[in-house]
């Protein structure tokens, strides 16, 4: 099974990791402001919500580092901590990550950003980052250099576009299912209610 043979590296060595936009304080919104900001609540496995994002302006002297198609989100805090993939839905949108996340953009061409973000979201990227993150109490933060540290298995393009397409397809089946299981739900509601009816 000679496909199956992956190189390791580090994070850094395959994408340049920065931090989110550096908003002082609070993201208040303005009406009609141009600009969507990417916050943990508008993320999912699945990607961003763009409807949910705050509208706002951004200030500032330098150009903000707006977001674009395959770049990932990794939340730097919070007791979970999952690789979103900022997809073709974003469009033509203006939109920046939120300070909580550090934006990682992948550097080379050997290297699928999906790929990327599903790898971080598995086990053993999941194991390393939980054994080398510095935790409170209650929320578990992650220094850049760790996450730069995080150890990256390389298959083949090939095979990292046939783990991409499995995942996509996992992800769908789950998300199917779920609404199903709400469909069903509502059903039985239904039936409890028409007893009560009768």
């Amino acid at each position: 099974m000679k496909h199956l043979r992956a190189h390791k590296s580090n994070l850094s060595d395959i994408a340049t990791v920065a931090a989110g936009h550096p908003f002082r304080g609070k993201i208040e919104p303005i009406e009609g402001a141009e600009t969507a900001v990417a916050q943990m609540r508008d993320t999912s496995p699945s990607g961003v919500d763009w409807t949910s994002c705050v509208r706002t302006e951004v200030a500032g002297r330098r150009e903000p580092d707006w977001l674009r198609s395959g770049d990932i989100l990794f939340p730097a805090r919070g007791n979970v901590s999952l690789a979103v993939l900022v997809n073709e839905s974003i469009g033509s949108l203006q939109a920046v990550a939120a300070p909580h996340f550090f934006l990682l953009r992948v550097s080379r061409p050997d290297v699928l950003p999906a790929y990327l973000a599903w790898w971080l979201n598995q086990e053993p990227a999941q194991r390393y980052l939980e054994q080398n993150s510095q935790s409170s109490t209650l929320v578990r933060n992650i220094a850049r250099p760790v996450l730069e540290a995080t150890p990256v298995m390389l298959p083949s393009i090939p095979r990292q576009e046939q783990i991409v397409g499995l995942a996509n397809a996992m992800q769908r089946e789950e998300e199917l299912l779920h609404r199903l299981r709400q469909t069903n739900q509502q059903i039985m509601t239904g039936l409890a209610r028409d007893l009560l009816a009768s």
